[in-house]
């Protein structure tokens, strides 16, 4: 792994894709594999649909790994199962919580949310998703969250601790994460011995799941209220898609979109 430690950027995972975009081949694109660009801060972080990461300077964990494997990126549902599974086994090495999981993206200690996950895509010249940015950013510490987020967000460590915790720390994290997910990904890049590791991690990522059996609203187009529906959540599918029932008795099998869970 190579990582790059920045003090201050616009968003982690903007500068991964710009270091893609900038690559004139394949082999190129191959050699930025398992590269991680950390920063203390983020001005511009983002999450889903370009909504805004608050990143404030030394609070929390930013940082985008790339993964850009020999083969085109078959499966991008499961970049971010992965990633999730990932953080949550370093949250649990590192600092002894056990973490859940929210499809899709999205990981909770005690009813409130201190990570989030973005998975984004960099096509190739064949037009097939030859590398991918993973982001990840974790609230380590409690600070001044914006009001519209003040509810749900969370963080590992009060604001009192922040001196518990170093630069050091920040980067051991980093890279740990990003070494559990680069595993997953590769051994599901395997035939016999990836497929077990991959329903291992699934499986996992199942049983971190407290969003199974309870009542969520689904926005299959995400930002779009309009097109919300009420459903049951039956589980989580090989592929992580979620399935649900809806009130009138029908399943869906989601791929995309997001869900609202009162917690």
């Amino acid at each position: 792994m190579k990582l790059f430690h920045l003090k201050k950027i616009d968003s982690t995972n903007e500068e991964a894709l710009r270091r893609l975009r900038a690559c004139l081949g394949a082999q190129e694109i191959r050699a930025l594999d398992k590269t991680i660009i950390l920063a203390d801060e983020q001005s511009a972080g983002r999450g889903r649909m370009k909504r805004a990461f608050y990143s404030p300077a030394d609070a929390g964990l930013y940082f985008t790994a790339i993964h850009a494997p020999q083969n085109p990126i078959q499966d991008p549902a499961a970049l971010t199962a992965m990633a999730a599974v990932a953080v949550c086994r370093s949250l649990k090495e590192f600092f002894g919580v056990d973490a859940k999981i929210k499809w899709v993206n999205d990981i909770y200690i005690d009813g409130k949310k201190v990570c989030g996950i973005l998975a984004e895509g960099h096509l190739g010249a064949d037009g097939k998703i030859s590398a991918a940015a993973i982001g990840i950013g974790v609230n380590i510490y409690a600070s001044d969250f914006p009001q519209e987020i003040a509810d749900r967000a969370g963080a590992i460590f009060g604001a009192a601790e922040k001196s518990s915790q170093g630069q050091d720390t920040r980067e051991r994290l980093a890279q740990d994460i990003s070494q559990k997910l680069f595993d997953l990904l590769e051994g599901g890049q395997k035939q016999a011995q990836g497929a077990v590791a991959c329903k291992a991690a699934l499986d996992e990522y199942r049983a971190r799941s407290f969003i199974i059996g309870k009542a969520v609203t689904v926005i299959p187009v995400i930002g779009d209220e309009r097109s919300a529906y009420p459903a049951t959540v039956l589980g989580i599918d090989n592929e992580a898609r979620l399935l649900v029932r809806l009130n009138d008795g029908s399943e869906r099998a989601l791929s995309s979109g997001e869900i609202s869970i009162k917690i």
